[in-house]
This record gives C-alpha cells, sequence and structure tokens, in this order.
C-alpha cells in the first residue's frame, strides 16, 4: 500500500511513507471538506509532513503498533534514529452511580465514556544519537477552495512553558489550533530542544503556512496536537502527562476491543488488522460503516486499472 490508513470514526488521514499527512483530513466531520488534500492536487492541496530534511540519507519503517491503531514510522541514519508516533485518543470508561430512589439498598456502577477528543496526536522522538526534523504545516481549507488567516501566538515554543496553543489557522468555516509539548527533558530546561516556527506562503496555495526545523538529541520528544479551535476546551493546555495518558488509553482501548475477536485460523494477524480498519471507519454516534477501502486492479493480467 502507498499509505497507511489513519482514521477515527469521522475524519480519515492516509499516512504516507514519507510521513506526510496528505488526503482528505475531513473536519470537524467525515463529510466535511478536507483540509489536507495533496495527494489530488500537489500544488493547491494541504499537508502536514515530518520527515528529516530532504538532503539526509534514511532509511523509512512504518507500521501499527501490535494490537492498536497506533501508526509509528522510524527514520535510520547513520548519526541517529528518531521515530513519530502517530494516533487518534480514544476515552477511557469510567464508572458513576447514578442517584436512587431513598430505600434502595442495592447500588449499581455504570459505565460512562469519557470525551471523545478531535485530535491528531504526533509525538516525536529521538530514539538514538541525534538528528534534525523538518515540520511544514500547509492546510487548505474547504478542498483547498477557501483562504484562512494564520496566527502565530508563540513564535518561539521554548520547553518548561505553561502554555501550548501555538498557532491557528481561522477560515470562514472551520478554525484550527496547533498545540506543542516538550515532552522530554524538563528536567534540564537548558538543553531542551525548542520549536521555532516562521510562516511560509507557498506558490499555488492560498494562504500561508508554517515550517520549523527541530534537532532532537537522545531521548528528547516533542508533541504536536492539531485540534478545533474553540473558546473553551476542556483540556485547555496539553501538557506530557495528558499526552502519555491518552496514547495509554488508546493503546488500552485497542489491546481490549481486539482481544474480544475469536478467530484463530491463518493471517490471524491481517484479519484482525482489516477488523480495526473497519472500526476506524466507523462514524461514532450512530456505528455505522462510512467509507469502504477499494483498491484499483486491472480486469486482466497488464490491462488498465
Amino acid at each position: 500500500m502507498e499509505a497507511l490508513i489513519l482514521c477515527a470514526g469521522e475524519f480519515m488521514f492516509p499516512c504516507k511513507p514519507d510521513h506526510s499527512i496528505d488526503n482528505w483530513a475531513c473536519r470537524p466531520d467525515f463529510d466535511s471538506p478536507s483540509i489536507f488534500c495533496r495527494l489530488l492536487d500537489k500544488d493547491k492541496g494541504g499537508y502536514f509532513s515530518i520527515s528529516p530534511p530532504a538532503e539526509t540519507p534514511v532509511t523509512t519503517k512504518q507500521q501499527y503498533l501490535p494490537s492498536s491503531s497506533i501508526l509509528t514510522t522510524t527514520w535510520i541514519h547513520e548519526e541517529g534514529v528518531a521515530s513519530v508516533v502517530d494516533f487518534f485518543p480514544r476515552p477511557k470508561n469510567s464508572y458513576v452511580i447514578p442517584k436512587m430512589k431513598k430505600g434502595m439498598p442495592f447500588r449499581e456502577a455504570l459505565s460512562v465514556q469519557d470525551e471523545l477528543k478531535k485530535w491528531l496526536v504526533r509525538r516525536v522522538e529521538c530514539i538514538r544519537g541525534n538528528i534534525d526534523l523538518d515540520i511544514e504545516i500547509f492546510p487548505a481549507f474547504d478542498y483547498g477552495r477557501a483562504e484562512h488567516d494564520l496566527e502565530i501566538l508563540l513564535p518561539t515554543h521554548p520547553p518548561g512553558i505553561d502554555e501550548s496553543k501555538t498557532v491557528t489557522f481561522t477560515s470562514k468555516s472551520h478554525k484550527l489550533q496547533l498545540d506543542v509539548t516538550i515532552d522530554r527533558g524538563e528536567e534540564d530546561v537548558a538543553t531542551c530542544p525548542g520549536v521555532i516556527f516562521r510562516r511560509v506562503k507557498k506558490e499555488g496555495m492560498l494562504s500561508e503556512g508554517v515550517v520549523a526545523r527541530i534537532h532532537l538529541e537522545e531521548g528528547q520528544q516533542i508533541s504536536f496536537v492539531l485540534r478545533d479551535d474553540i473558546p473553551n476546551h476542556v483540556t485547555a493546555d496539553i501538557t506530557s502527562e495528558i499526552v502519555d495518558a491518552h496514547q495509554h488509553d488508546t493503546q488500552t482501548f485497542w489491546y481490549n476491543w481486539i482481544s474480544k475477536s475469536s478467530y484463530k485460523g491463518r493471517w490471524r494477524e491481517k484479519v484482525h488488522r482489516s477488523l480495526m480498519i473497519l472500526k476506524l471507519l466507523t462514524y461514532e454516534p450512530t456505528g455505522a460503516i462510512i467509507a469502504a477501502p477499494t483498491f484499483s486492479i486491472p480486469e486482466d493480467i497488464g490491462g488498465v486499472r
């Protein structure tokens, strides 16, 4: 496959091996206009890429974590190894005891799902040595037809600050914000990586985007969270602990969900992966399948597709 599907009930992100999200990203719902569609139009379509500089030769490996729909991409370079983890948070369930009539001795806890966060989380970590990575975010609202305003709230995002809201993208129909958090190395702020965004206008695109180059040393990690820009978030500012908790809850959700499968036959891993993709393509409010992944193949060997 040219792209691994990374989707979450209401919007889909095919993720290419060079780790650029190029297609669809329909926000806020699956039938909304796309934000990233460079796969359809390389000049006008939007994208969100994280990758080593073009002049850096790397070997790329991409896979899902076992029993989950968390996507990992690893870059191997002679001077360092880095990985990026992509996922949509899945909420955990909490148990609450409803109010009962007086005199009722029996109490039963009900399972209630926590808030479903429509976040795209991308966590970058240097595993060995050191490495440079380029971050490019160029949304193209309404299938690339709508202009947007760009505001960089924190041009220089140093470690150790409380605010995470860094960039906003505002069109007539939708607002997005980018949150950034330095996840590793808080104990020694002086040696932590920083993120410096600058605005760039690319030929063919209606509006500006942001780019940054980050340098990571072994053990350092940075998270980028793309979410809707609304006045009152339940989670106002994102921290390392919050992202860790959401990743743990997401891993637990997928492990528990696929563990219900009783299939023990051949190609078990591929069957389970297909089941998870179908689950990813489920519209959360109704349980309906929102789309079907298809492949274009020739009707005859050597024929047209």
